[in-house]
């Protein structure tokens, strides 16, 4: 394993300023100024030739070895598996490897995606038998209100504009049930300190808009003001530095029946 580890991170090398470590996006959408995407075809390719899993290989090759499950377990932590989440909305899920774990954790009876990129969103579908909603890369118009029990983006709003998150903290505000669990992650100004500054100016992003920053303040007030309480949070790493992904709670009774 370890051996499969050092090649997959010598031939990254070269990218390693410029990869972000980011789920898919498509070129179409408005956000074409990532310099680097997740190729659907050549990182199957690679995982099998790497002999690793899909999810082990993309956090080998673009991240940090075993960084989703770390999230994972972390997010376990705060209880949110341990009462029945039946309805899953998942906002960009790219490879599928926090929806994996997911799935795994709490079996919901209904998991839907919003993805831009096709190739991957088809594959999802075909591979867990997700419910894959047309997008539109900035609202959740095909769920209906008050339905989700849980709603989770990873790697998503570290790249969308200001604007297009607010809508998406919107949208979610409407979706979401009393009790539901919120998760996503967010570039604060925690994640760029002064230690953290130089790397991403290294990368040459300093004339596009992402990585987007985000106020913690503000996302905790934010949500706070539609009845959504923050819980918690911790830092995740993303090359070349880190994120931090936020755990919030909308008030009322959640079902209480544990998960199968």
């Amino acid at each position: 394993m370890l051996h499969v580890i050092k090649r997959i991170a010598r031939k990254s090398i070269k990218a390693a300023l410029g990869v972000v470590g980011l789920e898919v996006v498509s070129k179409a959408h408005h956000w074409q100024d990532v310099k680097q995407f997740i190729p659907f075809e050549e990182t199957m390719a690679g995982a099998k030739e790497a002999g690793l899993s899909l999810g082990a290989y993309i956090d080998v090759k673009h991240n940090v070895p075993g960084a989703t499950q770390a999230v994972h377990d972390q997010l376990a932590g705060f209880g949110i598996f341990n009462e029945r989440i039946d309805r899953v909305c998942e906002i960009g899920p790219g490879s599928g490897r926090y929806l994996e774990k997911t799935l795994q954790a709490c079996k919901p009876s209904h998991y839907e995606v919003y993805e831009t990129a096709r190739p991957w969103a088809d594959w999802l579908n075909k591979t867990y038998h997700v419910v894959c909603l047309p997008t539109d890369g900035k609202t959740l118009a095909a769920t209906p209100s008050a339905s989700i029990d849980l709603i989770q983006a990873h790697k998503v709003f570290v790249v969308t504009l200001f604007l297009t998150t607010c809508s998406y903290f919107q949208e979610i505000v409407r979706v979401t049930r009393p009790g539901a669990w919120i998760i996503f992650d967010i570039m604060t100004e925690d994640c760029m300190d002064t230690y953290n500054l130089d790397p991403w100016i290294k990368t040459g992003l300093n004339d596009r808009t992402y990585p987007a920053i985000m106020p913690k303040n503000f996302a905790i007030d934010f949500f706070q003001k539609h009845g959504i309480g923050f819980v918690g949070s911790f830092l995740v790493p993303m090359k070349p530095g880190k994120t931090e992904c936020m755990v919030f709670r909308k008030q009322g009774s959640p079902k209480a029946d544990p998960c199968n």
